[in-house]
């Protein structure tokens, strides 16, 4: 649990505040905030109403005494947000979502949880860019305040996608900021102490479980690798070159039982560059066909004691044809009727 300083200090930069911010709006001086936020002294007990209502926090937060909601809460409060962002719309889903952070304004976990599941629910529905930017502006405060948060995992989680969207954008110096609060990767592999541990402790499925877990997401992170080699090798005019790692990432997806969607990705991208038609049309509807399937990676021998559950991909589909849609890239496969029907087709589904 954090200390009233650290509480002080953390949300005033989550908010994006100075300290001499803070102060002018309390009616103090900025050193005085430096020295609560450094534990030296603390608020008198008439500012710490007004204190906390600056800080977007309620009095037991600021305190200290905000009771963090169990893995099991959380999800409920993320099931609850996504229900009612596809019955009743974004909005609705937000309202729901600032209702529960009223409540536990410092979770990290639900910050990040919340920001993700709405987000998701944009892409799902096919919001343009335009429709997204208003609640985008509040999901990247929840973001930044997860980034801040005592919750190592969030903590991690907000900073690695904060750093790659200032990346996107073209900002290194705040990608580098976010990078810099992120572990650097261990030599050894941690995997390989939790298997013996479990083993160590006699519990041998349990191992097999957490193997297959961590095989999962290392080979999710391999496909995302080949996919940016691809695009790597495209940038650089190797179409020959892209062409043989996108048939590679191909095979590795379906050797490894991954999504099938990214392997058809991998080929659809050097079939754009070359604006090869007829192939793009066979990736794009093999890609839209995989959405439109239920994926079940673990009924697959890597992954069948890891519990991994059903894909939901589905959801997916919409906000991908609502990009083929729009997006300049695929224009000039806009102009073939048989692709559009297609698209037209996908999205009645």
């Amino acid at each position: 649990m954090l200390s009233m300083n650290e509480i002080i200090r953390a949300r005033r930069r989550a908010l994006g505040m100075t300290q001499e911010q803070l102060a002018e709006r309390l009616g103090v001086s900025a050193p005085a905030v430096s020295k609560w936020e450094q534990g030296a002294s603390y608020p008198d007990v008439t500012l710490l109403s007004a204190l906390a209502r600056a800080l977007g926090i309620d009095l037991n937060a600021l305190m200290g005494f905000e009771r963090t909601p169990e893995k099991a809460e959380i999800t409920r409060m993320l099931t609850r947000v996504s229900d009612a962002a596809k019955a009743e719309g974004i909005d609705a889903g937000l309202s729901l979502a600032k209702e529960f952070l009223r409540e536990y304004p410092s979770c990290g976990a639900l910050l990040f949880g919340l920001a993700a599941t709405l987000e998701g629910r944009m892409v799902m529905a096919g919001m343009t860019q335009a429709e997204r930017e208003p609640v985008s502006m509040q999901l990247e405060d929840w973001y930044v305040r997860a980034a801040d948060s005592d919750d190592e995992e969030a903590r991690e989680a907000a900073a690695h996608l904060l750093a790659a969207r200032a990346l996107n954008r073209g900002d290194a110096d705040a990608a580098q900021a976010m990078m810099a609060r992120l572990p650097r990767e261990p030599a050894a592999a941690r995997w390989t102490l939790e298997t013996g541990l479990l083993l160590a402790r006699g519990e041998r499925e349990q191992a097999i479980s957490y193997v297959q877990k961590a095989l999962f997401l290392r080979a999710g992170d391999m496909q995302q690798m080949l996919l940016r080699l691809i695009q790597l090798a495209l940038d650089a005019g190797e179409t020959d070159r892209a062409q043989a790692m996108a048939e590679l990432t191909d095979g590795f997806t379906a050797l490894l039982c991954l999504h099938p969607y990214v392997g058809h990705l991998a080929q659809l991208m050097p079939a754009l560059a070359r604006r090869d038609k007829p192939a793009c049309m066979e990736h794009i509807h093999a890609m839209l066909e995989a959405l439109r399937l239920p994926w079940s990676p673990g009924t697959c021998l890597p992954y069948d004691r890891a519990a991994l559950g059903q894909g939901v991909s589905g959801d997916m589909l919409g906000g991908i044809v609502r990009e083929m849609e729009e997006s300049e890239e695929y224009a000039f496969l806009r102009e073939d009727a048989a692709f559009r029907a297609m698209l037209a087709q996908y999205r009645a589904k």
